[in-house]
């Protein structure tokens, strides 16, 4: 057992490691310069984040098999428990709060939701079997209905990132296109007429049917229901938005639409947006120096220790700072591809490509709010910002990944 578990942390991929902890360690630093009463409760859960790990490594992969469909199920107990039990925070009821303990059970979705996907994919090949995509359909289906109707829009646009690892396995690249598609849509929905819409997808229909010739009879009804599925959607977009999204997050959204400087939306809803890009901007090549930034020193922009702390980055360390950020980011979640391509179990290489894909789903949409191309929809930075449940998900999540590399080194399959 001993000789085992020396060839087992042998076989770490220190890389991954590494670059967690100088991550996790210049977040702090970040936060540190934002809040150092905070930076201190973070420097906390950071410490209890390696305790964690420790309890990630006393599971061996086939126990995360064997406990997948049973914390799949108590996730979903917990984001169905959270309307009648949980605390309302920030106009959203996602919080379960115990004393000086508060837990984001969509945190814990992402976890479970990767290993469930994992479970069922690794047993069944999803190409060309309905079945096995409509059992995945509704095992991603739960946990983002559920976790938009707290409401939560931006954790429940996080489960998109498992269409990546979906196409990966063999998912018609037709599926993603849809959903990017629908995306389009209900943007121009907001901002123009449903009739327009309507005449617009109805030329492009005659000009494929013009272009697209011998179409068979099952062709032209796929393509005449695509046309009338998008219709009924941009017509029933506006109506979705006004009622089921609360006043903030419909700002929010506006806002893009918008001029954050004019006078109408500088001191409300576009104050976020314009002293983050005045924070980013202020930076200009090489940054004003760690602690120097008079906007961070000046706490003009709300929560820069959560969804804007990247703002902090770009004022105190410059383009030059921000751009090494990404660049390590990037080279962060390529080294999880690329483990995650080298795996011999199944379940391995499809959790791994689960795991590399949220975070660049955060990674994109966070950077995207800051700068003003994404609204504010409470996506964090991972392993920045602040927050225990982030931080100790994103940790989870990625350690039982490298438990399942290590010990996939040491497999003889």
């Amino acid at each position: 057992m001993g000789k085992r578990n020396k060839i087992l942390f042998r076989n770490i991929d220190w890389v991954v490691v590494i670059t967690y902890i100088i991550m996790i360690f210049f977040g702090y630093m970040n936060l540190y310069s934002v809040s150092p009463e905070k930076a201190e409760k973070q420097l906390i859960w950071m410490l209890l984040s390696f305790f964690f790990i420790f309890i990630v490594f006393l599971f061996k992969p086939v126990h995360y098999k064997h406990i997948t469909p049973f914390l799949f199920l108590l996730t979903l107990f917990l984001l169905i428990g959270v309307f009648f039990f949980g605390r309302n925070v920030n106009g959203s009821k996602s919080w379960y709060v115990i004393g000086f303990i508060s837990f984001q059970p969509s945190e814990l979705s992402k976890i479970s939701t990767s290993l469930m996907i994992a479970h069922i994919m690794s047993q069944e090949n999803i190409e060309n079997n309905n079945k096995v995509l409509l059992h995945i359909s509704i095992i991603l289906l739960l946990p983002t209905f559920l976790i938009f109707l707290q409401p939560d829009p931006g954790s429940s646009i996080v489960f998109s990132s498992f269409l990546l690892t979906l196409y990966r396995e063999g998912l018609s690249i037709f599926f993603i296109l849809y959903f990017l598609f629908c995306i389009f849509l209900f943007i121009l929905s907001l901002n123009l007429s449903s009739w327009i819409i309507i005449l617009f997808l109805f030329i492009i229909l005659i000009f494929f049917f013009f272009f697209k010739k011998n179409l068979s009879v099952r062709e032209i009804f796929f393509y005449i229901s695509l046309f009338i599925s998008f219709s009924v959607f941009s017509i029933f977009a506006p109506f979705f938005f006004q009622k089921f999204f609360k006043q903030h997050h419909k700002d929010r959204i506006n806002i893009l639409f918008r001029n954050e400087f004019d006078k109408k939306y500088r001191d409300n809803v576009g104050y976020n947006l314009l002293y983050s890009k005045t924070a980013i901007g202020s930076g200009k090549f090489f940054g004003k120096g760690y602690q120097k930034g008079t906007i961070t020193k000046g706490k003009f922009v709300p929560e820069q220790h959560t969804d804007y702390i990247f703002c902090t980055v770009g004022e105190e360390w410059g383009f030059i700072g921000s751009i090494i950020l990404i660049i390590f980011y990037l080279l962060f979640i390529s080294r999880i591809y690329f483990l995650s391509e080298r795996q011999k179990d199944v379940f391995g290489r499809i959790f791994g490509y689960s795991v590399g894909n949220i975070l660049f789903i955060h990674l994109i949409i966070n950077l995207g709010m800051v700068m003003g191309l994404f609204p504010t929809i409470g996506i964090v930075l991972p392993f920045f910002s602040y927050g225990g449940s982030s931080l100790w998900s994103f940790t989870v999540l990625l350690f039982i990944f490298v438990r399942m590399d290590a010990s996939d080194q040491t497999s003889l399959i």
